[in-house]
């Protein structure tokens, strides 16, 4: 069978079996060691970098699509604006980094994405969402950011130690790279189950098939644009990096945000949740299309090595 043909069917079967086997939500809190091991087999053939100007118009950019999109559907449906402004606020996915690597990218610059994304959500949404919804909410920063900063850095300073201590031991590791893609399989499993579930749960709570329609498009559209935005703020030099720091985002963030500040209204976390099944179903094209992830190329070409 051809690989691009095996490779599609390999991510869509993943993405089925989630849907079809929501109990396996139960899982997700083995997502953020999985995503960790991607990660340290990523940094391993990796220079850190710098952060860089575009990492700062990606920033601007996140926080602009959430505050316009919620301003452009506020006068017409509160319910689609929050849901918006929740898709359009939430940072740069951990994962990203590693769907990055498999598609042949900069991981380290992704790496800085997920740094100062999360960071700034981890400052600004205690200072910012209070104001928007008019609530006197209090989340707390200390714990996504103390879970984001631990899940990229510990990987990074592992990997780079043994990249330095160890050559030939991390070249040995680096021929089995491959396997990224088969832990990611299994990360796509549980991540489309927990969407699988989390729709389930606010279909039983009420709203109707119109409500939960809209949603779904809105995200789809948020989806179509973040990708195609942070492809424009790359320029020639990041395209692909800048898509997808800011196309694939750290949902679960803002679904624990939305279940645990909007619980009047809990059809507002249908818009992370869908937005999950968007960005994925777009890596999962992005990922049958890549010559890389079944070693078709060589390795691919890192900036600042």
């Amino acid at each position: 069978m051809n690989q691009s043909l095996l490779r599609t069917v390999k991510l869509l079967g993943a993405m089925v079996l989630g849907l079809a086997f929501p109990a396996a939500h139960k899982l997700q809190f083995l997502i953020p060691y999985a995503i960790m091991v991607m990660l340290w087999i990523a940094f391993l053939d990796i220079r850190p970098m710098g952060l860089r100007r575009q990492h700062f118009f990606l920033l601007a950019a996140n926080w602009a699509v959430g505050l316009i999109a919620y301003a452009a559907l506020m006068p017409f449906n509160q319910q689609l604006a929050f849901a918006a402004l929740l898709i359009g606020l939430t940072p740069t996915a951990t994962a990203s980094a590693v769907i990055t690597g498999m598609l042949g990218g900069r991981v380290e610059f992704v790496a800085g994405s997920v740094l100062l994304t999360n960071v700034a959500a981890g400052l600004l949404f205690p200072l910012v969402l209070p104001w928007i919804v008019g609530t006197h909410i209090v989340i707390e920063t200390a714990p996504f950011l103390q879970k984001t900063v631990c899940i990229i850095l510990v990987p990074l300073v592992v990997a780079q130690c043994l990249r330095i201590g160890a050559p030939r031991f991390t070249q040995s590791i680096l021929r089995y790279r491959r396997f990224s893609f088969y832990i990611w399989l299994a990360v796509l499993f549980v991540v489309t189950a927990n969407a699988s579930n989390s729709l389930r749960d606010r279909w039983h709570e009420g709203g109707g098939l119109v409500p939960v329609a809209q949603i779904g498009g809105i995200a789809m559209i948020l989806c179509a644009i973040n990708f195609a935005l942070g492809w424009k703020i790359g320029g020639k030099d990041f395209r692909r990096e800048t898509s997808q720091s800011l196309g694939q985002k750290n949902t679960l963030l803002t679904i624990w945000i939305a279940m645990t500040y909007f619980k009047l209204d809990p059809m507002v976390a249908l818009g992370p949740t869908f937005y999950i099944l968007c960005h994925n179903s777009y890596n999962a094209w992005q990922l049958a299309r890549s010559p890389v992830v079944s070693g078709e190329v060589g390795k691919p070409d890192i900036a600042g090595l």
